[in-house]
């Protein structure tokens, strides 16, 4: 399937080409549907979508504005009776959540919207950034930075391209009892897209402006909460010297990690994301809290390290905790338990992004 590249200079030409496609007829879809590929006609979700005569959609398919290409949750397939049920409330307009969108004033002016995939800041879409890359306005370009992080750039200036946390009503109430999903959605619009706007006086291909009051800041590097964790500080200091004391008679493997896992999780109800910040000082504050081994081998398995013998054609498994002989080392498995505390034990504190 070939991928086309359209980075189309003005609103005319986006219309242009609309008028120019013929609609995708087929089994699954009717002319009503309108279904117009942007270029190749097997990658029919990759499409143009008119909202109206003053405004044109770019759609990659298969996000919470796509009602022809549904996004994952929308359609649930009952395998006994054969029948399908559609959550349409789980759904928004394309206008919003399309990855372009463009538009004319009554003035004259154009406007661009480019908005990012939803999820929380760590969160990625090869395929919404191939398209933005490939279908971005003329005289713009689509960054991928470091740290998951997107940018429009024009010129020798670059926007920073948040990505969207604003889902439809129907996705937050199917998704807000899980803490991932909690942690960052929401129905209010968050403005992580970008606007640009030109007046028309310039080229077609210049003139792009940044739309100052759209868009958002980008996000801060999460700090530790010193005064929290200055509240903690002997406690964790006796468990790192009692982990330490502790490692030499541990039988660590996959099989015995796993079990200690498992036994922490039923502890504290059983399901994996019980285990909270709360649970974690709770075990550093009581030296004879059942669960304080099962949160020492928490630590040493995720800092154990692994290589492949082709001998015996495994995997093995060695865990620094076991093999501390010099300071050198001693520090090392520090610095990664206080990683570890700050992140598990809920001493960072992440800035309002």
């Amino acid at each position: 399937m070939a991928l086309a590249w359209t980075n189309f200079a003005s609103f005319d030409e986006v219309a242009k080409h609309y008028e120019s496609i013929k609609p995708l007829v087929s089994k699954l879809h009717t002319r009503e549907d309108d279904i117009r590929p942007i270029g190749d006609r097997n990658r029919k979700y990759e499409r143009i979508v008119k909202i109206n005569r003053n405004c044109y959609a770019l759609s990659d398919g298969y996000h919470e504005g796509d009602n022809k290409f549904l996004p994952y949750g929308i359609e649930d397939y009952d395998h006994k009776t054969k029948t399908s049920t559609f959550h349409w409330d789980r759904l928004g307009k394309m206008e919003y959540y399309a990855p372009i969108v463009w538009r004319k004033h009554k003035d004259g002016t154009e406007a661009v919207q480019i908005r990012n995939c939803i999820g929380d800041n760590g969160h990625f879409s090869m395929g919404r950034y191939a398209f933005l890359e490939r279908h971005v306005p003329r005289s713009m370009q689509f960054i991928m930075g470091h740290s998951a992080l997107q940018y429009v750039g024009i010129g020798d200036k670059k926007h920073y391209l948040a990505k969207c946390k604003t889902v439809p009503r129907g996705y937050y109430k199917a998704h807000s009892s899980q803490n991932y999903y909690r942690k960052w959605m929401q129905v209010k619009d968050d403005n992580s897209a970008l606007v640009f706007t030109r007046d028309g006086s310039e080229l077609p291909y210049t003139g792009w402006l940044h739309d100052e009051t759209t868009g958002k800041s980008l996000p801060q590097k999460p700090k530790v909460n010193k005064e929290l964790k200055k509240k903690y500080k002997d406690d964790i200091d006796k468990f790192f010297e009692w982990g330490m004391t502790m490692s030499p008679l541990l039988q660590l493997s996959n099989n015995y990690n796993s079990a200690k896992a498992e036994e922490l999780r039923e502890h504290f109800g059983g399901r994996h994301d019980t285990f909270t910040p709360t649970c974690a000082r709770e075990i550093l504050r009581s030296p004879n809290h059942p669960m304080r081994l099962n949160y020492w081998v928490m630590f040493t398995s995720q800092i154990g390290e692994s290589s492949y013998d082709y001998t015996s054609m495994k995997y093995e498994y060695t865990y620094p905790v076991k093999h501390v002989e010099t300071k050198e080392q001693l520090q090392k498995v520090k610095s990664k338990f206080n990683a570890f505390i700050n992140t598990n034990a809920g001493f960072i504190a992440k800035p309002k992004q």
